[in-house]
Formats: C-alpha cells, sequence, structure tokens
C-alpha cells in the first residue's frame, strides 16, 4: 500500500478528539495520534483510525510531529514515508555469465600468484615527455598502462608456457603470437576485449588499438570476434589507487597479471637513503600448466623490461 499524508483531528478551537482506547493504542505504537483521520461520531477519532493510520504507513513518531494547532501550525506539515531496508533485484545476463566464468576459474585451475615491484622512475619520465607532446596531437597519447602492455608483449614471446591454454589435462595450445587480452570495467560488467599479434606492434599501435577497443567495450559496440582469442590477460586496478591484488585467471588462459599504483618507496643509493616511485605487478598463474620458477622469470624479466625502459624499447622493439 501507498503511504499516505494523513491529515490532523484538530478542531477550530484546537481541541483534539480522540477516544481513550484510541490514545493507548497510538502510544504503545508511538505515533502522533493527531494525525488520524477520525471516522467517529462528532469528529471523533477512535481505535480503528489509528490502526488505519499505522497500515497506511504514516509512522511518525510523537517526539517528530509538531504542536497542536494551537500553538503551532506546522502540525500539518508531510510526514515523510519510512524508507525501505532493502530492495531485491534481479541479476542481470552479463553479471551471471561473469559469476560463472569465475566460479569456472577458481574451481577447476590451481592458481598461484607471485608479486614483485619495480622502479617506475623511467617509465613516469617516459610518460610526462610524451604527455605535453600528444597534448599538441604530435604523438600518441600513451599511458602508463600502454607502457606495461608493450612491455608484456614483448616479454610474453619468450616465456611461451605463460601464452598458453590448458585446454585439459592432456593438451596444451601454445601460441606463437601474443593476443593479448585488457581487461576493461563496463556499465554491463567486466569485459576483455583482445589485441591480437601485440608484439608486431609499436607503442604507438598498442596505445592507439587499446582505446578504440576500450571505448568499443565501453560503449557496448564492440564485436563478440574481439571478446575471444586472447592467450594472456593484463588487468589495471592502479586508476583506483589498488596497490595489489590477486586477479583471477582468465581460463582457459594460464596467466593473468594484475598491476597496481605507484606508491613511494624507500631504498640505498650510494649509501644514501632515496625515495622513488614503486609499482606492483602480481601475476597469477595455473600450477597446473605453468611451475613457481618459470612464472617467477617472466615476472623478474618484465619487472627489469619496465624499470630499463628506454633501453627495451631500443633492443625489444
Amino acid at each position: 500500500t501507498t503511504p499516505v499524508q494523513a491529515a490532523p483531528a484538530v478542531s477550530k478551537d484546537g481541541n483534539v478528539f480522540a477516544s481513550p482506547r484510541a490514545k493507548n493504542l497510538a502510544e504503545k505504537l508511538n505515533v502522533d495520534y493527531t494525525l488520524a483521520t477520525p471516522t467517529g461520531a462528532e469528529g471523533r477519532i477512535i481505535e480503528r483510525d489509528i490502526e488505519t493510520l499505522v497500515k497506511n504507513g504514516v509512522m511518525a513518531a510523537r517526539e517528530a510531529v509538531a504542536a497542536p494547532a494551537e500553538t503551532n501550525a506546522a502540525a500539518q506539515t508531510a510526514v515523510a514515508a519510512p524508507v525501505a531496508e532493502y530492495t531485491d533485484e534481479k541479476i542481470p545476463n552479463i553479471r551471471k555469465v561473469i559469476s560463472k566464468s569465475m566460479f569456472h576459474s577458481l574451481s577447476t585451475t590451481a592458481q598461484l600468484t607471485v608479486t614483485s615491484s619495480f622502479d617506475a622512475t623511467e617509465i613516469m619520465a617516459f610518460r610526462a615527455k610524451i604527455k605535453p607532446m600528444a597534448e599538441k596531437g604530435l604523438v600518441a597519447n600513451i599511458t602508463l598502462n600502454d607502457i606495461v602492455m608493450y612491455a608484456v608483449s614483448r616479454v610474453l614471446t619468450k616465456h611461451k608456457a605463460l601464452n598458453a591454454h590448458m585446454l585439459d589435462e592432456q593438451t596444451m595450445r601454445f601460441y606463437n603470437t601474443v593476443n593479448l587480452g585488457m581487461a576493461v570495467d563496463t556499465p554491463r560488467g567486466l569485459l576483455v576485449p583482445t589485441l591480437k599479434n601485440a608484439e608486431l606492434k609499436s607503442i604507438s599501435e598498442i596505445s592507439a588499438e587499446l582505446k578504440v577497443l576500450a571505448k568499443e567495450a565501453q560503449g557496448g559496440t564492440i564485436s563478440p570476434e574481439k571478446l575471444t582469442g586472447g592467450s594472456f590477460t593484463v588487468t589495471n586496478l592502479g586508476s583506483f589507487g589498488v596497490e595489489t591484488f590477486t586477479p583471477v585467471l582468465n581460463a582457459p588462459q594460464v596467466g593473468i597479471l594484475g598491476v597496481g599504483t605507484i606508491t613511494n618507496r624507500v631504498k640505498t643509493v650510494n649509501g644514501q637513503i632515496a625515495v622513488y616511485p614503486a609499482m606492483t605487478l602480481s601475476l597469477t598463474f595455473d600450477h597446473r600448466a605453468v611451475d613457481g620458477a618459470p612464472a617467477s622469470k617472466f615476472l623478474k624479466e618484465l619487472c627489469s623490461a619496465l624499470e630499463n625502459f628506454s633501453v627495451a624499447l631500443a633492443t625489444l622493439e
């Protein structure tokens, strides 16, 4: 029943007419009986009027209601309806798909996560040089995420065990090209568009194509073909201030990289304490397909490539 606003039972001379039983019930229910609509003889509020008041949702406590009309004309102010304790909603279909995929991944694979960090000074300096040029339209607007994706596309070619699918207990599929998945937060839920042949593309090409894929995914115009075929995935929560997390495999892929935000840390340089920006990378892998040592080697090489990005650009292109 939709809550209604009741008219106070106040006479012209300011007297309120209510039966003793009506007042007693109002006292027990902690409501103001003057808000009830009288149906008794000679305009008197009776017990059933209090019951109707409560049934229709007028639940104002006596303390919250203004004084009688003879002292305060605000007695006829509207009373707010109570706020629902909770709301039940149907789960959207895309959420059902994501839920099923995550549950299947966690229940059918042996997931293990290793974490490492690197000095992000070089990639931040590279980004700082690119940004003003990009604002003038002279070069592509390369982001820190683009830089990480570029480095992954190059380093992954040397670690085929992670650029793979585990199809079943007897069959592995090793990719000869890097089809890089990028987790994208969209209004419909998490989507993972794929950048095909990433290892063959320049950092500017990777940057441009990733922006197109993200825009299509967020706008709901991406084709299904672009959401399949990934051989490895990168998910970045750095923009949300997350320092480190445990990403869940996008099965049947055997590896996924989680990228955290940049935080200040300290280290010793020539005997002196120095502050440096650090970025954390978390690699989750399927331990059925990959052992800890080769997974850790990939993560170490990736951190080194990013920490020495100017050299990586020259040698990994």
